[in-house]
């Protein structure tokens, strides 16, 4: 793996690890039965044009990269494409820049020499150098432990955002660079070695979760994905979940559901999202029919 991957990894983990709130209520429920399955969804409100909302997967895999006619349907006849953050060239190197410390660290010196040397045998198995090891942030190389090792392809997000620029579409961002790799910095150092722990302690774990993610994801079962999630919720560190479910999910749909406001207003949009946003009480589906918008799936 090079630094184009670790890049990559680091911007949709929420795709692979967070889980999502619990539902509660019976508007809630109703919300999650009707929006248990499907990734395409079709936006719709009085005075605009449709929109469409698409839900993605961190993964290279070519099933999960090839667009099924309706999405691809959707996707050329969108006026601009709205994605998490613009891929463009700066934003990845920002990115990969966020990975490392610059302040004088080292990974062994915040973390141990027991838990460094863990780190490099599985970090050298993914094919990533000591060399960058021994600079990165702990979350980062957790980050890049929970994501799905890469064929040295491109991941949907960027075959999106590399197709829109094809189709001169223009590409709007619902967040920075800069907030999406705020949500790791500021974890603390303790909590950011207690995730490079547990990571390192569900290895297995963890591999079985992405496969199985991947097959929630390819069946477009919404509820499976969420109960992926809540099961790894359960298994790890229960404080640090938590922070992690509702930081990392459940504000950012808030803040994704207001940002894509004016985008809908326009219409004739197609918005993707990690796929793991769009269901449950406060998945950004349902908080779209709370803003009065008509949601019908399509794919």
């Amino acid at each position: 793996m090079n630094v184009k991957s670790l890049t990559q990894g680091s911007v949709f983990i929420c795709n692979l690890f967070i889980a999502l709130a619990c539902l509660a209520g019976a508007f809630a429920a109703e919300a999650a039965d009707a929006f248990d399955s499907g990734l395409l969804w079709r936006v719709e409100r009085a005075g605009a044009t449709p929109s469409y909302l698409f839900g993605t997967m961190h993964s290279d895999d070519p099933d999960v990269v090839k667009l099924p006619t309706p999405v691809q349907r959707a996707f050329d006849q969108a006026q601009s494409v709205t994605l998490e953050v613009v891929l463009d060239p700066q934003s990845l190197l920002t990115m990969t820049s966020a990975l490392l410390m610059t302040d004088g660290n080292t990974l062994e010196s915040l973390i141990g020499r027991r838990l460094y040397e863990r780190t490099l045998e599985v970090m050298k198995a993914r094919g990533i150098p000591e060399m960058l090891v021994a600079n990165m942030k702990p979350w980062a190389v957790a980050v890049t432990l929970m994501t799905p090792p890469g064929n040295n392809g491109v991941v949907l997000d960027h075959v999106l955002y590399q197709g829109a620029v094809a189709a001169g579409k223009k590409v709007h961002g619902l967040e920075t660079v800069a907030e999406q790799m705020g949500l790791f910095d500021g974890l603390s150092r303790k909590d950011q070695i207690t995730l490079l722990e547990d990571t390192l302690d569900n290895l297995d774990t963890v591999a079985q979760m992405l496969d199985e993610l991947q097959a929630a994801y390819l069946d477009r079962d919404l509820k499976r994905l969420m109960e992926l999630n809540e099961a790894a919720m359960r298994d790890s560190d229960p404080l640090l979940a938590e922070t992690f479910n509702r930081k990392v999910i459940v504000e950012r749909n808030y803040r994704m559901a207001e940002r894509m406001q004016p985008r809908l207003r326009e219409g004739q949009q197609f918005i993707a999202v990690g796929a793991l946003h769009l269901a449950g009480k406060e998945g950004l589906l349902n908080l779209l029919v709370e803003r009065g918008y008509r949601l019908s799936r399509v794919y």
